[in-house]
């Protein structure tokens, strides 16, 4: 995927400025991450020169009618949205602004011409599939509204209902499936909808709940699904790690529904059980080099550690501090920064992490 990535990716920002510039922040951000541990590296000179030229390239290029709908802007939002996201921002709308951007890009690519003339197949569906997860994510942890639009639990049932045209495909670029992203979106939507200090409808809990119990027992009863090619470059050892990241995604779903829309205690014994599900599942995927679902834990490991307990709170610590010691980026750092901050201001148990991010400003996601 790392070879794809570079083979579709280069060729193209050497040809769009604000998608070259945008690159080589997102570059400098991880080496500066490798010399400077701080949570937030984005004030650095060179880095900060180098979002604002892509940014002003990124205006002209937007103007210009021969560039409007290519794939190479719309992989500038994606790296943009990146950098901002990896190097820690918290900023109102910082990373939001881009996704939202990405958006724009392929509704007006889609109503101009069903898609960009000169769309690689292979990257435009890297993008879709960049697309959709960010937005599940985000609405499984951002505290401000979702993004792409209102989503129904009618539309969430359907889409967890995997058919043989339609398998419920684990993503090897996010960890986590198709389906189970539909019911993050879900998750998202309802709490959106929620006044703070109510629980949500029952229908929509419940429905959402039975999405992801169905989820399990399905990834109990058979080994998961990937995207055509993608399972022969795979040992045993590596689909495990995806199911048991997977696994760690469905128990971060089933504790937001628990504190976001029944709004249950962090003590209830259903959230405490998905808390152990997840470090157990991150501690034994434990750390490795280069690319593996052990980089893909910030988010599970997040929320795990919002409602972790006592002991559990150091396996979280000991685990982002690892994740953070192999990857080098900063928002892992931020995440953890947060947490402590969490841990030692929380006003009382029924205090959401959501709050906490509102009383403190932030507009943070942890990626």
């Amino acid at each position: 995927m790392q070879q794809e990535i570079c083979r579709m990716l280069v060729p193209m920002a050497l040809q769009t400025p604000s998608l070259l510039y945008a690159t080589m922040a997102v570059s400098a951000i991880h080496i500066q991450a490798l010399h400077n541990k701080s949570e937030n590296v984005k004030t650095a000179p060179d880095i900060a020169r180098l979002m604002a030229m892509s940014l002003e390239h990124f205006r002209k290029e937007l103007q210009n009618p021969a560039t409007r709908g290519t794939d190479a802007l719309l992989a500038t939002a994606r790296t943009l949205c990146l950098a901002e996201v990896h190097a820690g921002a918290v900023e109102p709308n910082s990373w939001r602004a881009h996704i939202e951007g990405a958006r724009a890009l392929m509704v007006a690519s889609r109503e101009r011409d069903g898609g960009s003339p000169d769309s690689s197949e292979g990257f435009r569906r890297y993008l879709d599939r960049w697309y959709r997860s960010i937005v599940s994510l985000t609405a499984l942890t951002g505290n401000g509204p979702p993004i792409g639009g209102d989503v129904n639990c009618q539309t969430i049932a359907k889409a967890v209902v995997p058919t043989s045209d339609t398998p419920d495909y684990l993503d090897d670029y996010w960890g986590f499936t198709v389906s189970l992203s539909a019911v993050f979106r879900g998750i998202g939507a309802a709490a959106w909808q929620t006044p703070p200090d109510q629980a949500a409808d029952d229908e929509e809990i419940i429905a959402l709940e039975s999405s992801v119990r169905n989820l399990i027992d399905e990834g109990a009863r058979s080994p998961p699904t990937f995207y055509p090619g993608v399972a022969d470059g795979l040992s045993a050892d590596h689909i495990l790690r995806f199911t048991l990241c997977n696994e760690a995604f469905q128990h971060s779903a089933l504790i937001q529904i628990e504190r976001r829309l029944r709004r249950e205690p962090a003590t209830s014994p259903a959230v405490q059980l998905s808390v152990k599900k997840i470090i157990d599942c991150s501690e034994q995927i434990g750390p490795s080099p280069g690319l593996s679902p052990w980089t893909m834990l910030t988010t599970p490991l997040f929320i795990a550690g919002c409602e972790a307990q006592g002991e559990d709170r150091d396996r979280v610590r000991n685990l982002l501090s690892s994740l953070y010691d192999t990857i080098r980026v900063p928002n892992v750092l931020q995440s953890l920064k947060f947490l402590e901050q969490y841990w030692a201001h929380q006003l009382d148990e029924n205090e959401s992490w959501n709050r906490f991010l509102d009383r403190m400003r932030f507009d943070f996601i942890p990626y």
